[in-house]
């Protein structure tokens, strides 16, 4: 009986040494997101640590992603900026990952509880060819596609993108995020950006710092500009009616990138305005007002 006693005494001290050297691995480290999350989304996810802290490495909702750690006001912090898609299955969603600390890595595991959100539907009359192209049309749209989708998948690992973010025009809202649209009585996918009312020519302003990745004149979206902000963080801008930056350019936040426009599938003058986080369009409209 002593033996087995002194071996059960070993077996908790052990298991008390591990527990502090844990405790002591993590100590100044800090993680800190919302808890509750509507779907089509964004939020911050912050994480804050020592001098020694360097980065943190993460799966969310399938995507990959390394943030470095930089100075903040109270020793070191990373921030990122993620999205539940309109798609997210609901309840729990876990953020499974590691900080680095020094030589060590500490696996860690957050929680983010999604939550339903209702959308309104809207139904437009458009020209019957911009609903059913024409089938010459076809390759020319998938072309399209191809580049929007390289553009929207960029992972650049830097953060280039600062706060406050800047409102592109100072419109109302025409069109909400998430709408269930129907296209002469057809329906279409989710609307995946807001449409900013804006009279023809009106300066349209970058979002945050960045870096045009593609422009172009496309079948359904007309002219359109796309920057990346570093981090999985893309903002979209289409049916302007002209340009006015290049692809490879540096962007500044409220730089003008174009002006309003109706070309493309529309039914007037706005700005479609939209954010992709990891690939995932989010309502843009939740980091502005």
């Amino acid at each position: 009986m002593t033996r087995f006693f002194y071996l059960f005494v070993k077996c908790c001290v052990v298991a008390c040494l591990l527990s502090m050297t844990t405790l002591s691995a993590w100590a100044g480290i800090r993680i800190e997101s919302p808890d509750h999350v509507d779907v089509g989304m964004p939020f911050f996810l912050r994480v804050f640590g020592p001098e020694n802290f360097r980065e943190i490495t993460f799966r969310w909702q399938d995507k990959d992603l390394t943030v470095l750690a930089v100075a903040g006001e109270h020793g070191r912090e990373a921030v990122v900026l993620l999205g539940v898609c309109l798609e997210s299955p609901l309840g729990v969603q876990r953020i499974d990952g590691t900080v680095q600390k020094g030589d060590q890595r500490l696996p860690f595991t957050h929680e983010v509880h999604v939550q339903p959100r209702t959308f309104p539907e809207q139904w437009l009359q458009v020209a019957r060819e911009m609903v059913s192209p024409d089938q010459s049309l076809h390759p020319r749209i998938e072309e399209e596609r191809r580049k929007v989708r390289a553009a929207l998948e960029r992972v650049t690992p830097d953060r280039l993108w600062e706060t406050p973010f800047v409102r592109p025009v100072s419109g109302n809202i025409s069109s909400e995020f998430g709408l269930r649209r129907f296209f002469n009585d057809q329906p279409r996918a989710p609307h995946r950006g807001v449409d900013l009312r804006g009279a023809e020519g009106t300066l349209v302003r970058a979002f945050s710092n960045g870096k045009v990745v593609l422009t172009g004149d496309h079948f359904f979206a007309g002219r359109s500009v796309y920057i990346d902000h570093g981090l999985g963080v893309v903002t979209q801008y289409i049916h302007l009616s002209e340009v006015t930056v290049q692809e490879g350019q540096k962007i500044i936040a409220g730089e003008p990138i174009g002006k309003v426009g109706a070309t493309g599938r529309v039914t007037g003058p706005h700005l479609h305005f939209g954010l992709s986080i990891l690939g995932f369009w989010v309502d843009p409209l939740a980091l502005l007002d």
